[in-house]
């Protein structure tokens, strides 16, 4: 399967999960608050390279791949690359600087729901939404696990997995996912001619 297929898929996968994500909100009232950042400046987010294959294959047709990489590669903290906080005094407070290329985990957080050892489901949420929407948060919880449908972690990572087993079973801190996607395009590239829409320097 060519890059170009296995992005689409995963794309598609996020469709499929933002339709879902867009239902359960309506039905939920739950929501992000505007403008927090906490989850994305938590230091030890792990990821799959798969799930941020598209933004690999976006930087790429960019022409900016090797300068990404480059800065991956001397990336010293453990902080998301693609995090931007509002200020280092406000480090929670922030927003992703490429929100349409963010990964599966970006996506499910707070939206999606684990299962723990007594078979119940459970949202994967922020102390924030659990305390500051407690109300929403408690009678959800209760519906999710009366029938009322929710995202599962463990069912859309199966489904990434299916487009590529290799990359869709790595977890690794998350600047490490993105540089491995990278190199994963930058490779599959070296001896490819590259696509009609690339934007960068052909050598």
């Amino acid at each position: 399967m060519s890059i170009e297929e296995k992005v689409y898929l995963v794309n598609e996968l996020y469709q499929n999960l933002e339709t879902e994500i867009k239902t359960f909100q309506t039905q939920t009232k739950l929501s992000c608050v505007v403008g927090c950042g906490k989850c994305c400046s938590t230091p030890d987010i792990d990821a799959s390279p798969l799930e941020f294959l598209p933004w690999a294959f976006h930087i790429f047709i960019e022409g900016e791949a090797e300068e990404k990489l480059t800065i991956l590669n001397n990336t010293t903290t453990p902080n998301c690359y693609l995090y931007q906080p509002k200020s280092i005094e406000e480090y929670t407070k922030g927003q992703c600087s490429d929100y349409k290329h963010r990964g599966l985990i970006c996506r499910l957080f707070g939206y999606g729901a684990t299962t723990d050892k007594y078979g119940q489901l459970r949202i994967a949420s922020c102390n924030i939404i659990k305390e500051g929407q407690k109300e929403n948060f408690d009678k959800s919880t209760e519906a999710i696990n009366n029938g009322l449908q929710i995202p599962i972690f463990t069912e859309y990572y199966m489904q990434l997995s299916q487009i590529d087993f290799r990359m869709g079973n790595v977890f690794v801190p998350v600047n490490k996912a993105m540089k491995l996607a990278l190199e994963e395009v930058l490779q599959y590239y070296a001896y490819r001619p590259f696509p009609d829409n690339y934007k960068g320097e052909k050598l």
